[in-house]
């Protein structure tokens, strides 16, 4: 009789994970040495590390800075949910008593993305948080946590008023359905968020620039209705890396004869709160840093301060 042989799979570690994450998130090895504290050497060590681990190449590296391969793709989504399993089980030992409801307004196109699930793991970590959750447009979020409607919000910080706490960038890529293929001699069919996005005038900017001329094919200030008309092949359009349907869409650039697209502005916005319930909203607070990688020691520091002169 055949002995049955056993195959033993190597977990994957997670400081190589982390490191991938960020360079993915950055798009610049630099930015991502810069906030992981280490050498540029260090971090491309690293991901040859875990390239090597896994046989595969999952960045294309390039003076302009990096892309995720498709086996980069892949990963990304199982290296962010190993990472938050480790965060969650930490979040869960030190959930305490921390307790109350707290509001969070955020764009519709951070709500479709991975945060949401992260929100998830928030809750089954901090299961005595109650979250109200608020989707829409930077001006109406801003109006809302003005009013006193909302504790948190995520926006873009040209269209709130009021001063971050915190300001970051995130790269925008341009995606056309899986089957595009552009016509070079033909004016771009471009799928528009509408006048109301700042993002949109930075598309057109940039192509006017790069002397390439554009017809707007469908303009919408839904996400979902702009994916469906990527995914239709009506034409292409920017999207955030959480926001693209890797199965039906593909990311297009410099290729493609396309200029480097532009970035998302974000702000996170709090209101003064006291009492009981500045607990929760700090919990919340930290959780969304960490979450957003935009450092949770100074962001804990200047919270504090912001909370106890609610007091």
């Amino acid at each position: 009789m055949q002995a049955s042989r056993i195959v033993m799979t190597r977990d994957l570690d997670s400081s190589l994970l982390r490191t991938f994450v960020t360079v993915a998130e950055t798009g610049a090895v630099g930015a991502a040495a810069s906030r992981l504290a280490r050498t540029q050497a260090a971090v491309s060590m690293q991901l040859r590390r875990l390239e090597e681990d896994l046989g595969q190449r999952l960045l294309d590296r390039s003076p302009r800075g990096v892309q995720l391969t498709e086996a980069g793709h892949l990963l990304l989504p199982y290296a962010h949910a190993i990472l938050g399993a480790s965060a969650d089980a930490r979040r869960a030992l030190s959930a305490g008593q921390v307790s109350g409801t707290v509001r969070l307004g955020m764009l519709e196109d951070i709500a479709v993305g991975r945060l949401p699930r992260a929100l998830r793991r928030f809750s089954i970590a901090y299961p005595r948080v109650a979250l109200e959750i608020v989707v829409d447009s930077s001006a109406a979020l801003s109006k809302r946590l003005a009013d006193g409607g909302l504790d948190v919000v995520v926006a873009d910080p040209a269209l709130v008023t009021g001063t971050p706490l915190f300001t970051w960038t995130q790269p925008l890529f341009w995606v056309g359905a899986r089957g595009y293929l552009r016509e070079a001699s033909a004016p771009l069919p471009l799928v528009a968020f509408g006048e109301t996005c700042l993002w949109q005038q930075n598309v057109l900017t940039a192509l006017r620039r790069a002397g390439i001329g554009c017809r707007v094919v469908c303009t919408s200030t839904s996400l979902p209705a702009v994916q469906s008309a990527v995914e239709a092949g009506l034409g292409v359009s920017v999207l955030l890396e959480g926001n693209i349907r890797s199965e039906s869409m593909r990311i297009i650039g410099h290729a493609d004869g396309l200029p480097d697209a532009p970035v998302a502005d974000f702000g996170l916005f709090m209101r003064d709160v006291g009492g009981a319930h500045a607990a929760a909203v700090q919990t919340l607070q930290r959780f969304l840093c960490e979450e957003l990688h935009l450092g949770s020691r100074t962001f804990t520091r200047e919270s504090e301060v912001h909370l106890q002169s609610a007091e």
